[in-house]
């Protein structure tokens, strides 16, 4: 049983830590492929590693006293080393996996973290405030309508369009009269904000929530999201 093997990985066998990992290995490869939004080839991408990585060190924190499952917590340590990986990688400085708004923050996910809490081995001081920014921002979507689900949803798969829509959350934040707009409308003026970026309507509608979400982590306390997306 898987978890007997467990239990002699925990205790210091080799050979149980081995075999679990390889076992488990297509569901760390689809984890990553999860968070990165493709498919992950081990020996090739570097998702691949960090989830093996992230996986062995699921193995020593996991505490079945408290409650969750193996699984589940090891979900959120590989989601966490990813973030963690994305978050200092300068060549993908200005873009953030839709994936982790979209299954990032979930109920499941959440009594998770109260649990990692007391675990000062599973998470640092730097993840829980990063987690904490994660859901005051679905929060803030909510207060337009908007999950987190649904800005994943509207975020561009090309990476220049990606840095084009946040080049338009940008310029939005920095003109009072569209910010005045939207805080008193709950709607951002798109025609208006088309004609002055170059960007069709069309397009614009496609991506607002995305821009939305962009826009509210650009002008609220959200230092550590806000890393995503410095020029």
């Amino acid at each position: 049983m898987r978890e007997d093997l467990l239990a002699l990985a925990k205790r210091g066998a080799p050979e149980a830590r081995e075999r679990l990992i390889q076992d488990y290995t297509p569901f760390i490869l689809s984890i990553a492929a999860k968070v990165s939004g493709r498919y992950i080839r081990l020996g090739e991408d570097d998702e691949g590693s960090i989830g093996l990585l992230a996986f062995n060190e699921a193995i020593d924190a996991y505490n079945d006293t408290k409650g969750n499952s193996f699984l589940k917590f090891c979900e959120l340590v590989i989601r966490r080393r990813l973030l963690d990986f994305y978050r200092h990688e300068q060549k993908r400085h200005q873009e953030i996996p839709a994936t982790i708004l979209e299954g990032g923050a979930n109920e499941a996910d959440d009594q998770i973290l109260d649990r990692l809490q007391e675990n000062p081995i599973a998470a640092g001081e730097e993840e829980l405030e990063r987690r904490e920014e994660i859901l005051a921002l679905r929060e803030r979507l909510a207060e337009y309508g908007v999950s987190f689900r649904e800005v994943a949803r509207s975020c561009p798969r090309r990476r220049d369009a990606r840095l084009r829509a946040i080049k338009v959350a940008k310029e939005i934040a920095r003109t009072p009269a569209w910010l005045a707009t939207l805080s008193q409308r709950k709607t951002l003026p798109l025609s208006e904000i088309a004609r002055e970026v170059g960007v069709s309507r069309k397009t614009l509608e496609r991506q607002r929530k995305y821009i939305l979400a962009v826009l509210i982590v650009l002008c609220g306390d959200f230092p550590y999201l806000r890393e995503y997306f410095r020029e």
